[in-house]
């Protein structure tokens, strides 16, 4: 069975503008980055090359919103696993799924002196890491930041032609149904390293993004275009 299309039919007036605004700006942005034809509402992104996130997606960056410096990427969502770890980001964001659907959890972290950790079940209880990107890839900086007691909301199942936003200060872990495509608007960085929850030992050696090929890119650019038609 194909993926639901994204589809807008908001009750509103005012709703149904702005749904009309957002779907000829996200179509611009894909065409652009396809084209590699970029205008005065779209500069280029600084890195161009699509990239296989260790979190379950590929990451195609589109493009800047020149009056407002967002930034806009294609997530494609391959394998359907949960992320890694939890994770807050560096950035404010907002999501739409375009086509699929996305199981998003937010958790509530709080900091665990030595007797709240001992007396909290250890299954909640986590190591605060670092992640930052460094030199075509990213690292972990695992001096420990302190341990935190965290807590799970309910989860929310995000659908196609829906979007959820966060602060770059929440944490959350999210995982799709495979193929599921979002489209994903952030702002520019708030800080220079996101926090990962993590119950074990993380990798501090530098990592290297895996690089996807130009006519994967291409296709993927191609399929979701495909669902504005």
């Amino acid at each position: 069975m194909r993926p639901n299309r994204i589809c807008f039919s908001p009750p509103h007036h005012r709703e149904a503008d702005k749904a009309i605004v957002y779907r000829q700006m996200a179509r611009a942005a894909l065409l652009a980055a396809l084209n590699d034809s970029y205008d005065a509402t779209f500069r280029a992104p600084v890195m161009r090359q699509a990239v296989a996130h260790p979190n379950g997606f590929v990451k195609l960056p589109l493009g800047v919103v020149t009056h407002s410096e967002g930034r806009l990427f294609l997530h494609v969502w391959l394998t359907g696993i949960e992320d890694t770890q939890a994770h807050d980001h560096r950035w404010d964001f907002s999501s739409t799924v375009l086509r699929g659907a996305l199981y998003n959890t937010v958790l509530d972290v709080a900091q665990a002196d030595d007797g709240q950790a001992a007396a909290a079940p250890q299954s909640s209880i986590h190591r605060v890491v670092r992640y930052q990107p460094h030199e075509g890839g990213f690292r972990f900086d695992a001096r420990n930041e302190g341990r935190v007691d965290v807590a799970v909301r309910p989860t929310r199942v995000v659908t196609a032609g829906e979007r959820y936003g966060m602060s770059a200060f929440t944490f959350h872990q999210a995982r799709a149904v495979p193929g599921t495509m979002t489209l994903v608007a952030r702002g520019a960085p708030l800080k220079r390293y996101a926090r990962v929850l993590t119950q074990g030992d993380v990798p501090e050696e530098r990592q290297r993004w895996r690089h996807v090929s130009q006519a994967e890119r291409l296709g993927y650019l191609r399929d979701a275009l495909d669902c504005f038609a």
